[in-house]
């Protein structure tokens, strides 16, 4: 999960935070906002109407990750990952802490 979030945050804020259920579904949202985001850029596969789970994401987890630092340095679809990680930010720093 830590590679996840270092990949739409950075490496740095994800190695504070506490890896615990909440952040997990942070991720997941997170996850599936940048997915729903790039569809047409979609280098990741994802079966229609599912919303990304714990399951998906360790058993996805660099794929994912190589998936948003490419996205990232994308000039169209950066858009999806730093509109994502600002309007998750709070919500994960509050899961981290276990707010």
């Amino acid at each position: 999960m830590r590679e996840i979030a270092g990949a739409i945050w950075t490496p740095q804020l994800a190695a504070g935070w506490n890896m615990n259920a909440e952040v997990a579904g942070v991720l997941s949202q997170a996850t599936d906002q940048i997915l729903r985001c790039s569809e047409a850029f979609a280098l990741v596969p994802r079966p229609p109407g599912f919303v990304p789970g714990l399951g998906y994401l360790v058993q996805y987890w660099k794929n994912l990750r190589d998936y948003f630092l490419v996205v990232k340095d994308n000039r169209t679809y950066r858009a999806c990952v730093v509109a994502t990680a600002a309007n998750y930010r709070s919500i994960i720093e509050m899961a981290s802490a276990g707010i």
